[in-house]
């Protein structure tokens, strides 16, 4: 069965979760008794995490870490994997093999490569997308050893230059040879922007989605705007994934909207 999940900061607050990274305990309680059965974790700097403790924390509440969010290091360090600075990206690289080694001790949650590509950098798409290559790659080799899986996430271009739509995942992944190991983190919000036909982008991505974001028109809980998420639901399920479904929206119009009904809004595209 899928899992219902929700992202969660651990050391930084993030605008995609109505909780701060102070609550991280709450927050696990309140997804337990919501009935999420996952937790998607918004981790920065990956070797200062207990994992020891982290592991109690998610047995005690019943939860999975569904997936590693990794972006927070951009705005923190400006750490990036385009970049044309051989330094930053050896520092990037040296950021998400730390969140590899996370993953291989909280149960293989999937390693989220998002904004950590670079964002609205300047240079040539090509030269940008050479260097991300440069960058991935000892991450996606590293991961392999771990028997961890990376997830490269389509986003709108309004936030980055580099790989927008579905297509243009599945390319860069053609490009670096098809690795079993290397994703897509699917996410509506982004898909409805940049994909035309939403239906038709997750079905020429079957196999090889390994998540799920869930952020409906004005990036808010799913069936509060224009997005059919019961088609969508429906066709991602056709496509044989067994993933999770992770809530990852603006905290709009209010924290007590968003927590009153977050877990419903999922269970209603599932039904």
């Amino acid at each position: 069965m899928n899992k219902i999940s929700q992202t969660v900061p651990m050391q930084y607050d993030t605008i995609f979760s109505p909780f701060k990274a102070d609550e991280f305990d709450h927050a696990l309680s309140f997804l337990e008794e919501k009935g999420f059965s996952g937790v998607e974790l918004a981790v920065a700097y990956p070797k200062k995490v207990n994992t020891s403790e982290l592991n109690k924390k998610l047995n005690a509440h019943n939860l999975a870490a569904t997936t590693l969010s990794t972006g927070q290091i951009y705005g923190l360090e400006g750490l990036f994997l385009s970049s044309f600075d051989d330094n930053v990206r050896k520092n990037t690289i040296d950021i998400v093999k730390g969140h590899i080694e996370l993953s291989a001790e909280i149960g293989l949650p999937v390693v989220t490569i998002g904004l950590l590509r670079g964002k609205l950098e300047q240079g040539e798409i090509s030269d940008l997308l050479d260097n991300f290559k440069r960058g991935l790659m000892p991450c996606v080799e590293y991961a392999f050893k771990l028997g961890v899986k990376l997830q490269v996430e389509p986003i709108n271009k309004q936030e980055t230059v580099l790989i927008n739509s579905v297509k243009q995942c599945l390319d860069f992944l053609r490009e670096l040879g098809d690795p079993e190991n290397v994703g897509i983190l699917y996410d509506a919000y982004h898909s409805d922007l940049e994909d035309g036909d939403m239906l038709a982008a997750i079905k020429a991505a079957a196999g090889r989605i390994f998540n799920v974001h869930l952020a409906d028109s004005h990036r808010g809980l799913p069936g509060y705007g224009d997005i059919d998420f019961p088609a969508m639901y429906k066709a991602i399920q056709a496509t044989g994934y067994t993933g999770a479904y992770a809530l990852e929206t603006l905290v709009i119009p209010s924290v007590e909207f968003v927590n009153e009904h977050c877990y419903q809004s999922v269970v209603d595209i599932m039904k």
